[in-house]
């Protein structure tokens, strides 16, 4: 469904800190879930992991500017602890835009 549609960004929480997973298959997938309980040392070390932060609560700031997505995680204290920039990979088809 998100590569019928052209989606490239996927955000959730639920974890117990902020992870970013290696895209796949052009989806990028980020876990923002240290704004609630926060869980230290609570990683299951993965390669699928880019990149994670377990010591702190973060936030997220997100700018989309046609197609392209800028985004840096930060830490309450300000620290930048994660950022980058996604270029949109696939464009959606005439038939996922109309509905079909």
């Amino acid at each position: 469904m998100l590569k019928l549609y052209g989606i490239n960004p996927v955000f959730s929480g639920h974890e117990h800190a902020y992870e970013r997973v290696k895209p796949e298959d052009g989806i990028y997938y980020f876990i923002q879930g240290n704004s609630g309980k926060l869980v230290r040392n609570d990683f299951h070390h993965r390669e699928v992991v880019e990149a994670s932060f377990d010591r702190g609560r973060t936030f997220m700031l997100v700018e989309i500017d046609g197609d392209k997505l800028d985004f840096q995680t930060i830490s309450r204290t300000g620290q930048t602890v994660d950022s980058g920039e996604i270029t949109r990979q696939v464009q959606p088809g005439k038939d996922a835009a109309a509905g079909r």
